[in-house]
């Protein structure tokens, strides 16, 4: 049996050392430096912006596409038809072949939330953006094809139902072997350059899912879910932590402090211990402040995840870390991931292109989250404006908690906090999971609580200085309450971002660039026969937004400014 200093010893966390570049900085983004769209004067700060004045709003769009968006959102609130779009579709495809198909689809639907197929077709798109003040988000919609590539199992029926919580993006990967991940890291590559020549202050949206096999992001998660447990276990040895019902991962208690007495009462119950010398040595080994206690951070950058499976092996008991730990082949397909991450962040960090990390579904979101602490480590330090931005789904519940805790962590080891906040989608999805499996949903119980977690994350990081947000809604409310905190703090506008879906909430992002804040558009591009998949998909998830208050008032102002232009005459 293995020494218990020799398994900690394998354990320990070297990923800050290895993942991080030495003398490797890039020179400042510059947000505010380039075309309007990063504007940073107030013209009267506090002053409430009127987002209900049509002819303002829907001033760059012509009489033709004002009609086409009118028809897009009442087409959407069919039900009959966003049910069976996918059908639809292939029907059409079959009768009418797909060359007029694609055609009348250029013309409406895809020339609705699409900005192209090409680099060269959404550059006059972003160009009219640009003047407008209006940034762009990038995302390429098309998935790599696979036409020569090895045939392997497909992703079993049971983790395809698991899978469905994954949250609106333009893409849904399949893992279909380590040369297809290869396949998407360069389609991300090429994103990250079509952001430098089409939108040089926007973002290039990045999809981790597409760059490892989503099983394998899953057991990393749940180790990494099972060693925050284990902490919790340690440090308060009669908590409810040791039985009952399982708590999602943002309510696991981080905040607990675990002395040498604890530790060594609590460790022996868990792992087989030699001798009491080489379990102080441990102890000393994860207390890098020296203060004789052993606290959540301390924890969680004193263990690599690549060699929790020698750790485990002094296990008295084979529970759910021990079956999740990753053996020596996930350990490659790890690196191999890992390695492709970075491979796009060093062209972006190049190239002076900032990267948006999209949060995906509760099964790999620690992964996702894991593997993007450490690349902020290394990506968004020595710099005036963070490059890499994780995303924080504010309909999970302890979102908050896990907000400030990132902030405070970049403030304690100097890096640029960069966050992207949403709510979320898949509420539904995501609670039937948590009940077949019999653990509390991880979602917020209501509409009311997710809004509070959404705005209590935006003020959080509005209060805190050197961070950087984008508010990611269609939610006017939202967007007049933000604005009206910045005010209240003196929060510079660099520091914020307002993002909508192109194509949606034209209202909110054309009038924020108007008024010299940071307005960006979620751009989607690609080829149309691979985007239409991605369009089909946006409908249907969407269907719940698309009749939403706010899209009734777009329709309606839609509605209004063309009959004022038609009046006129």
């Amino acid at each position: 049996m293995a020494t218990l200093r020799a398994s900690w010893a394998a354990a320990k966390f070297r990923l800050r050392g290895s993942l991080l570049v030495s003398g490797r900085h890039w020179p400042c983004l510059a947000p505010a430096g380039r075309g309007r769209a990063f504007s940073t004067n107030k013209e009267e700060p506090g002053k409430a912006i009127d987002f209900g004045d049509s002819r303002a709003a829907f001033q760059s769009k012509s009489t033709f596409e004002l009609l086409r968006a009118w028809s897009v959102f009442q087409t959407c609130a069919i039900p009959f038809v966003v049910r069976n779009c996918d059908t639809l579709y292939n029907m059409g495809v079959r009768i009418l072949g797909p060359t007029f198909v694609h055609g009348v689809l250029r013309r409406t639907m895809f020339g609705h939330f699409c900005a192209g197929e090409t680099v060269a077709e959404i550059q006059p798109r972003m160009a009219q953006l640009q003047e407008l003040g209006v940034g762009g988000i990038l995302d390429y919609a098309a998935e790599a094809k696979d036409g020569e590539l090895p045939e392997i199992e497909n992703v079993d029926k049971d983790h395809e139902e698991e899978t469905m919580g994954a949250p609106r993006s333009a893409r849904l990967y399949d893992y279909k072997g380590e040369k297809m991940c290869d396949a998407n890291a360069e389609i991300f590559k090429d994103a990250v350059r079509n952001v430098r020549e089409a939108t040089p202050d926007g973002f290039a949206a990045i999809k981790l899912s597409g760059l490892g096999d989503p099983r394998l992001l899953e057991r990393m998660s749940t180790c990494l879910v099972e060693m925050a447990r284990l902490f919790e276990k340690l440090a308060d040895p009669d908590s409810s932590a040791q039985g009952g019902v399982q708590k999602p991962n943002n309510l696991i208690n981080r905040d607990v402090k675990l002395d040498y007495d604890t530790f060594k009462k609590s460790w022996t119950r868990f792992f087989a211990v030699e001798s009491e010398e080489e379990l102080r040595a441990a102890f000393l080994e994860i207390d890098t402040l020296h203060d004789d206690l052993i606290m959540y951070h301390e924890w969680s950058t004193s263990l690599k995840l690549s060699e929790i499976n020698t750790l485990v092996r002094t296990c008295r008991h084979q529970g759910p870390l021990y079956r999740a730990a990753l053996d020596a082949e996930e350990v490659q397909l790890y690196h191999n991931m890992i390695a492709r991450v970075k491979g796009i962040l060093s062209l972006a960090q190049e190239l002076k292109v900032r990267v948006m990390i999209d949060a995906e579904w509760c099964d790999i979101q620690p992964a996702i989250d894991h593997i993007v602490l450490f690349q902020q480590r290394e990506f968004n330090v020595n710099v005036d404006h963070p490059l890499v931005f994780n995303t924080y789904q504010t309909y999970l519940k302890g979102m908050n908690t896990k907000v400030l805790r990132d902030i405070e962590r970049s403030e304690r080891e100097g890096w640029k906090f960069g966050a992207k906040v949403v709510r979320g989608a898949y509420m539904v999805s995501e609670r039937e999971k948590a009940e077949k499996r019999g653990v509390e949903s991880p979602i917020c119980e209501n509409y009311e609580e997710t809004q509070e977690n959404f705005h209590n994350a935006i003020d959080m990081i509005l209060g805190r200085p050197d961070t950087e947000i984008l508010v990611a809604t269609h939610n006017r409310e939202s967007v007049e309450r933000t604005l009206q905190k910045m005010a209240e703090l003196d929060v510079e506008p660099g520091r914020v971002g307002f993002g909508q879906l192109l194509g949606m909430a034209d209202h909110l992002t054309f009038t924020l660039g108007q008024h010299g804040y940071r307005a960006y558009k979620y751009v989607p591009y690609g080829p149309i026969d691979e985007v239409v998949p991605y369009l089909i998909r946006r409908t249907q998830e969407n269907s719940s937004i698309l009749g939403s208050p706010g899209v009734q008032e777009e329709r309606h102002m839609i509605g209004r400014e063309v009959r004022r232009r038609v009046l006129r005459f």
